[in-house]
């Protein structure tokens, strides 16, 4: 069972709608439960295996009042906007800054984002892996080193 270390205070409805009008949809059930539960955290244990990537960590789950920035959602999401596909709100990263995703065009299926692969070249295409049908499913499949 995953445990969510230092999770932020529960986020409000209104900051969610806030959240999805910037970002231009609807979070899926799921997320928007957990941003409703402990926004945002360090998740124990914290290693996902990936298809056709390999094993990597899960940083960091971001949330909505993170009192650290660069673990926020509307920072990673402006931060981030140019290398995004449309549909697609960035909720966590790695240790080397690469991203996971949740896409609206998947219906709330997480992706990760492979930024060292294009790193430096913002015309290359991002390198995307599929991880998790959704949410709850890429929880789930944490594991220990």
């Amino acid at each position: 069972m995953t445990t969510i270390m230092n999770p932020g205070r529960p986020a409000t409805e209104a900051e969610i709608a806030t959240l999805e009008r910037r970002v231009g949809f609807g979070l899926p059930g799921q997320f928007r439960a957990f941003l409703l539960k402990s926004d945002g955290g360090r998740p124990s244990p914290n290693i996902v295996d990936i298809d056709g990537f390999g094993a990597t960590d899960v940083q960091v789950i971001f949330g909505i009042g993170r009192d650290v920035e660069s673990s926020r959602l509307d920072w990673n999401f402006d931060t981030f906007r140019e290398r995004l596909r449309v549909g697609l709100v960035p909720i966590g990263c790695d240790s080397g800054g690469n991203l996971f995703v949740i896409s609206r065009r998947d219906a709330g299926a997480v992706v990760y984002l492979d930024l060292e692969a294009v790193y430096g070249d913002l015309e290359a295409a991002t390198p995307e892996y599929p991880v998790a049908a959704d949410f709850d499913e890429f929880i789930g499949r944490l594991r220990d080193l």
